[in-house]
């Protein structure tokens, strides 16, 4: 039962993670692009550039933890 109880809580900390995950990532990509942008003078464009792939990121990153999640369900 106590093994169980590991699993479940090894879970449920991955899937609370994907939120943070998806947040984090977008806000470093805007950060980084709006950075470049002050340096090159290209504002708005390497921003938004940035923005997407942190989008893009967060959402590759979310869906391995999201199979990673269904993965050990399998396995259970």
């Amino acid at each position: 039962m106590r093994e169980n109880q590991g699993r479940w809580l090894r879970r449920a900390g991955l899937a609370s993670s994907v939120g943070l995950v998806l947040v984090v990532s977008t806000l470093i990509g805007y950060a980084f692009g709006s950075w470049l942008d002050r340096r090159l003078g290209t504002e708005p464009w390497l921003m938004l550039l940035f923005t997407l792939m942190g989008i893009a990121a967060g959402f590759i990153e979310m869906f391995r933890i999201v199979s990673q999640i269904l993965r050990e369900e399998e396995e259970d």
